[in-house]
């Protein structure tokens, strides 16, 4: 089951897909929308003439195509009605008032990678102009684990970089996308952009709370532990909230060290309702359990708590 976003992003790409706007509001023909690429398939119909069979053809890696009578044409990097204008013209000196039809049966050279948190990452083709939204919804939409930005790295024509060391990076909200921000819902993807999507800071809870386990922020940049607590589902009976520690990882040995922490006192307001940083563990223990060390945690945490997710 997709996400409560997820199905908002799949609903509001479909609406994105409903609505392809040209000039002054005018709806833009697929024709003059797509543009033609190498290793594309497209047919070719001429009315009425026996001349050129309709027939489905490869655009060759040089990007041209053969047709009879007029020899190879210039396809690649054309719209569909510009190649249908350029066919007419040159059938004139064969044919009178020729009726040129080109259709793209095969779309294979405007690949788009999406990476990350989405619910089917891979390689799709874009067809015509689609927005970021559209992309992520032909991806299933947003994974639960997604984080709060989506980056686009743009390879190749227009403004993008063969070099992936100099290949533009823009970095797009989830929350302007999802609150139908004009200028995220706007943003044309491209053939060969890279969309990633980092997966979210995650947070643990365990030990005597009632919903154990990850704590995923998705587009939230940090929690407290009340906001921790309250998403475990509250304290057990049995937990002892004033012996809790606060587990975090030295950025530079990469250990855990351990801190005392009475979560009894924050939760009546007497104590600083500290923020939690990613990875971080928070541990309640029992009224009657004996220390628990480091590695129990950590073996704890490696076999899966369960994951909860903090919305």
């Amino acid at each position: 089951m997709y996400s409560g976003r997820s199905i908002f992003l799949l609903i509001f790409a479909v609406y994105l897909g409903a609505q392809t706007p040209g000039q002054k509001g005018e709806v833009k023909s697929v024709k003059d929308d797509y543009t033609i690429g190498a290793g594309d398939e497209i047919s070719v119909h001429v009315l009425d003439s026996q001349d050129i069979p309709e027939k489905a053809m490869r655009v060759d890696p040089d990007g041209r195509i053969a047709l009879p009578l007029i020899g190879r044409v210039e396809a690649a990097g054309q719209s569909v009605s510009a190649l249908e204008t350029e066919i007419t013209r040159r059938l004139r000196t064969y044919i009178k008032d020729p009726q040129v039809s080109v259709n793209v049966t095969d779309s294979a050279s405007r690949p788009v990678s999406v990476l990350g948190g989405v619910n089917a990452p891979g390689i799709y083709q874009l067809g015509s102009e689609k927005s970021l939204a559209q992309v992520i919804a032909l991806a299933k939409g947003l994974a639960p684990d997604a984080g709060g930005l989506i980056r686009i790295t743009r390879y190749g024509g227009g403004d993008g970089e063969s070099d992936p060391a100099k290949a533009p990076v823009m970095q797009v909200s989830v929350k302007d996308l999802l609150s139908n921000s004009a200028m995220a819902g706007s943003i044309p993807i491209r053939a060969n952009d890279v969309i990633t999507v980092p997966k979210a800071s995650v947070v643990y809870v365990i030990g005597e709370v009632v919903k154990p386990g990850a704590q995923t922020l998705n587009d939230r940049e940090s929690i407290t532990v009340l906001e921790a607590i309250s998403a475990a589902q509250g304290v057990l009976p049995v937990g002892a909230p004033q012996r809790a520690k606060l587990l975090r990882r030295d950025p530079r040995t990469g250990q855990r060290t351990e801190v005392a922490l009475n979560v009894k006192h924050i939760m009546s307001g007497k104590g600083e309702n500290l923020v939690l940083q990613p990875d971080d563990i928070l541990l309640i223990p029992r009224n009657d359990a004996r220390a628990i060390g480091l590695k129990t945690v950590d073996a704890a945490i490696a076999l899966g708590t369960g994951a909860l997710i903090y919305r």
